[in-house]
């Protein structure tokens, strides 16, 4: 008789079995460099920039055009679908380990991780696909702005100066 088949071999990471996946985490952590990115930038603004309104208006800008490439990343299409597909993949994943010799606590976590990373993602790109790009920027560009209204209201204590950008920041997060 013939020799028994070999059993296919199970890929040894989540991202090894899914390009989908793979793609999508090279996207995913493109859109975290853009977000440090602009976290380095409101550093800098808070700490060593001269605290004046041109300097926080300009900041302002820069911080608005970051805003908008990484909400644009954030809600492109293909990341609703590389969702899709590697959750899909997942499950395909998960099955083949679970019919396999190697369902090692190691590959129950990587599944695990895996899928908490998969479902808060998506809850991400659901939200972020109801934001307008152009609300992005307008919310760190108004940041920005805010945020030197308060270091000169409380550096003159006088705090009323600042409800104008305070009701801003309000009316723009309803």
């Amino acid at each position: 008789p013939p020799p028994p088949a070999a059993a296919t071999p199970v890929a040894a990471t989540f991202e090894d079995h899914s390009p989908s996946y793979k793609v999508l985490l090279e996207k995913l952590r493109t859109i975290t460099h853009l977000e440090r990115a602009s976290a380095v930038l409101n550093y800098d603004r808070q700490i060593f920039m001269p605290q004046t309104d041109a300097s926080a208006a300009q900041r302002g800008k820069q911080l608005a055009v970051l805003a908008t490439i990484s909400h644009e990343k954030s809600i492109d299409p293909e990341i609703g679908q590389l969702l899709e597909k590697s959750a899909l993949d997942l499950e395909e994943w998960s099955s083949l380990l679970k019919g396999s010799n190697d369902y090692s606590i190691e590959r129950q976590a990587a599944i695990h991780s895996a899928s908490r990373l998969l479902e808060l993602e998506t809850k991400s790109y659901k939200k972020a696909t109801c934001i307008p790009s152009s609300l992005a920027a307008r919310k760190a560009e108004l940041e920005s702005s805010a945020y030197a209204a308060w270091v000169k209201a409380r550096e003159n204590d006088d705090f009323s100066s600042f409800a104008p950008s305070l009701k801003q920041c309000f009316d723009l997060a309803k």
